[in-house]
């Protein structure tokens, strides 16, 4: 009998345990971050959300390793997500060991949506339709909350257009359209072609911004072709700024500040040895100033750029400080 009574007092004992383990474990499993995209898709479809995908390089973006502990991380985010979102991770790491079958995946749903930066955040519709996002990382869950719930509301305005006809769901598809962020218009070519066939007579005037983001689309994937060829980079903007469609060319002189210029300028900045060093900084950018500033403010900016370089002798210090500290 002593023993059936020690039986039933382990069993109460592993009862309790296994409970504790699990109220630990279930919110892991609840909020999982899938690595598949199809995947992700069909549980979306199944459970009724959308998705919210993460473009991140774990192991060395500085500012994604940021947001994952400030944000992605938080009980807040996790709550408010669980009910509304599949969570994906689309990561693309340069130090951890992963398949190059596997890693070329990755970057092809990158270049799929348009990503160039981490981290970037897109939502998605079940069926892989953009729905917004942003770039770059936020700094709390209050600031995150208000752009998901954009993406949610244009995904209820998609789905309410798509119960009309012709060029009434032409209009309140373009109003979605152009309500998306800066940079997330690109991957957006469904709705493009969607809203152009029930606008023939292209009424909603989406031909000239089609005609515009298609010659982004095919900047991007040259760009991504040559990642960290400056120079290569380089030729490829300024031939893209040569024959700019006129609604993207101030877009590619800003994109070519932010992914050429600055980058090798910061460069050039934190490996300078002497005064030189730092002159040739400035002439490189002011001459990059030339072909990568819109003319109406290409003389004021010039302007500052020789007023920041006008005490070489302060950079350079500045330079050997920021190098002694690494």
């Amino acid at each position: 009998m002593w023993h059936v009574m020690l039986h039933m007092e382990y069993m109460k004992r592993f009862a309790h345990i296994f409970c504790c383990v699990a109220a630990l474990v279930a919110p892991v499993l609840g909020t999982e971050w899938m690595t598949d995209l199809e995947a992700a898709r069909t549980r979306a479809a199944a459970e009724n959300k959308a998705v919210l995908v993460n473009f991140t390089g774990s192991d060395w973006c500085g500012y994604c390793i940021r947001m994952k502990r400030d944000v992605l991380d938080k009980q807040e985010f996790l709550d408010y997500t669980k009910d509304k979102f599949v969570l994906l991770e689309v990561d693309v790491p340069r130090h951890k060991k992963l398949d190059r079958a596997e890693l070329e995946r990755r970057r092809n749903v990158c270049r799929q949506y348009g990503v160039v930066g981490f981290p970037t955040m897109v939502t998605l519709s079940a069926t892989g339709e953009m729905l917004g996002g942003w770039g770059g990382a936020q700094r709390d869950v209050a600031s995150v909350i208000p752009l998901l719930e954009l993406a949610l509301e244009r995904q209820k305005k998609l789905t309410a257009a798509r119960q009309l006809q012709g060029v009434e769901r032409a209009r309140v598809l373009m109003e979605v359209y152009q309500d998306f962020p800066k940079g997330f218009k690109m991957a957006a070519e469904a709705l493009r072609k969607e809203i152009q066939e029930c606008d023939p007579e292209d009424t909603m005037g989406l031909k000239e911004q089609a005609a515009a983001d298609a010659q982004m689309n095919e900047l991007m994937s040259n760009l991504n072709a040559c990642r960290r060829d400056y120079q290569r980079q380089t030729e490829i903007f300024d031939d893209f700024i040569a024959r700019a469609h006129p609604l993207n060319r101030n877009r590619i002189m800003e994109r070519k500040r932010d992914m050429v210029v600055f980058p090798c300028l910061n460069l050039m900045l934190l490996k300078a040895e002497d005064v030189a060093d730092i002159n040739e900084a400035r002439d490189y950018v002011l001459k990059e100033a030339q072909t990568s500033y819109p003319e109406e403010i290409r003389e004021a900016m010039i302007k500052d750029l020789e007023k920041t370089f006008s005490n070489p002798e302060a950079l350079l210090e500045r330079a050997r400080s920021i190098r002694s500290r690494k």
